[in-house]
């Protein structure tokens, strides 16, 4: 049976965030919540934006197609800024994506005030067409009559949207065999064998079965080891066998 009520929820579900760009006809108007611009630069690839994944920097100093695919394929890319953004008639907080050329706009404000949240702009495209030039105009907002959500990270959103692994989980997949190998060695200390040692030890042991070893060599041997670490059984801590 359902269950009504005449209430909302204290606290809506968050279901990500969208990324908004400017209207063809019409103004967007927000207020920044970010701290800072984040620049990407993205290929329009198999009918969706995506990042550029190529090599920062070569031995030559310039850049590479390394691993990028749209990159191998000659796929030209195109530098995107993005900032999160807050709608205060709407109350929604979004990504706001711009080119580099209408964000200098943004990149002007926060060097007059050392930061860009509480920035509020207007974006439009003058000639009213889908793909044309983009105009922001900033100015500071009044925030006493508005409070500014927390911004989310937009490196983890992004990667979020595109599909792709955060930076941070790359790195760590990165490092995780050097860092499990040096934990490894820090926590067993010196002449501790752990299971894989000990299994490893036990392969290259010679085969019992098989071997051309006598049993007596192998018990001197033994014997022989046992006086080298201290004593133990079938020898005393003097070197004398025991009768």
């Amino acid at each position: 049976m359902p269950s009504f009520s005449n209430r909302l929820p204290d606290k809506a579900k968050h279901m990500g965030f969208d990324i908004v760009r400017t209207p063809t006809s019409g103004n967007l108007v927000a207020c920044i919540t970010s701290e800072d611009l984040l620049v990407v630069d993205t290929h329009y690839w198999n009918g969706r934006t995506i990042p550029c994944e190529r090599k920062t920097l070569d031995a030559a100093g310039e850049a590479t197609a390394g691993t990028c695919e749209a990159c191998n394929a000659a796929t030209p890319f195109r530098t995107h800024v993005y900032v999160a953004a807050f709608r205060d008639k709407t109350h929604d907080h979004f990504i706001f994506e711009c080119t580099a050329h209408a964000a200098k706009a943004f990149a002007e404000y926060r060097e007059k005030a050392g930061t860009l949240r509480g920035c509020a702009f207007t974006a439009s495209r003058p000639k009213q067409t889908k793909n044309g030039k983009v105009v922001v105009e900033t100015r500071t907002a009044n925030l006493c009559h508005m409070t500014l959500p927390q911004p989310p990270n937009l490196a983890r959103a992004l990667c979020t949207i595109w599909r792709v692994p955060t930076p941070d989980h790359a790195s760590m997949a990165q490092g995780y065999s050097s860092a499990t190998s040096e934990a490894d060695t820090l926590l067993r200390g010196p002449g501790v064998l752990l299971q894989a040692d000990q299994l490893r030890q036990q392969r290259e042991q010679l085969d019992n079965a098989g071997g051309t070893l006598d049993t007596e060599s192998a018990r001197r041997r033994f014997l022989a080891d046992l006086v080298a670490a201290g004593g133990g059984n079938g020898e005393s801590k003097t070197g004398a066998t025991a009768k």
